[in-house]
């Protein structure tokens, strides 16, 4: 509770705590160090009253009005800016009777911590990143483009021949071509879902009574047919449009390189017979997709990578 005391320096009221009556204050108006003392209320002389007549036995006595109530007289000093005193320390700042209660402070503001901006690079690098990943990903899908990784040496069941392809592959039997003179055999497929590409190895046996045929062939003539015919056989398979052909030659082997345009892209085909050995057999290693380049070495790695393991 606060009571309005009076400055003994400049006269003008102010207010105190209750606590703090009798104690040095500091004026709000002159910025004196006084007593905090309380205001004593001003009274005024109370009225002479005429002399009361003798009374008489004949004559009542004259009412006296009652005596009016004390007032409480403060005369306003001269108005002066108000100046704001300075705090001492140990003594209280008092409340001018002119000021209004101090209003509550806005809460100040919460600071944004220091690793909010961290966090936004962050996040944007991240976004950059994936954005950046989901476009290569998606210009590269379906693009027949054979990747460096993932090759695996693979052989075949009955242990004759190993070479290396792209994952797991699945087997499928080929039937016979009497065009060419030789018998089934084995396909041996991988496909990859990514890049929607095909990559093969096959065999077929040569008959038998072919055998002395191609021994006593210098000139390739018969060897000629059987590719021949295991060609147009392939080219059926594949839906072939277009074809470039290139001989080729490695030790006992002999064959044909072939660039196909199929319906799915371009195809990389190789044709080797090989009529020394236990197995004689013509082999085909072919690539297929829509990017492949008969002139790369991972196109042509399932025939690069090829060996005969008798």
């Amino acid at each position: 509770m606060f009571v309005p005391v009076s400055c003994t320096n400049c006269g003008k009221p102010f207010q105190v705590p209750e606590a703090a009556l009798g104690k040095p204050t500091l004026c709000p108006w002159c910025a004196a160090v006084v007593a905090a003392l309380p205001v004593a209320p001003v009274v005024a002389p109370p009225e002479e009253l005429p002399p009361t007549p003798t009374p008489s036995v004949l004559t009542a006595p004259p009412e006296v009005p009652p005596p009016a109530p004390p007032v409480t007289a403060v005369v306003p000093a001269e108005q002066k800016p108000k100046l704001k005193p300075k705090p001492i320390p140990g003594i209280p700042v008092p409340l001018s009777l002119d000021d209004d209660p101090p209003e509550p402070r806005a809460p100040e503001p919460r600071a944004k911590p220091k690793y909010s901006s961290l966090v936004t690079i962050l996040v944007g690098a991240i976004v950059v990143v994936v954005v950046t990943a989901a476009t290569l990903t998606y210009r590269h899908y379906g693009s027949g483009r054979l990747s460096e990784s993932g090759w695996t040496e693979f052989t075949a069941p009955d242990g004759s021949f190993s070479t290396s392809l792209p994952g797991r592959p699945t087997e499928e039997d080929v039937a016979a071509n009497p065009a060419g003179s030789v018998t089934g055999g084995k396909r041996f497929s991988t496909h990859a879902w990514y890049s929607k590409s095909t990559v093969w190895v096959s065999y077929c046996d040569i008959e038998p009574a072919l055998l002395p045929k191609l021994a006593a062939d210098p000139d390739r003539v018969v060897a000629a047919g059987v590719l021949q015919a295991e060609r147009e056989r392939e080219k059926t398979r594949l839906g072939v449009t277009n074809t470039t052909e290139v001989m080729i030659r490695d030790n006992d082997a002999w064959g044909v390189k072939l660039h196909f345009d199929t319906p799915r892209g371009k195809a990389a085909v190789w044709m080797v017979l090989i009529a020394k050995g236990p197995h004689p057999r013509v082999y085909v290693f072919g690539v297929e997709g829509k990017g492949v380049d008969p002139k790369s070495p991972v196109v042509a790695r399932p025939y690069s990578s090829f060996r005969l393991n008798n």
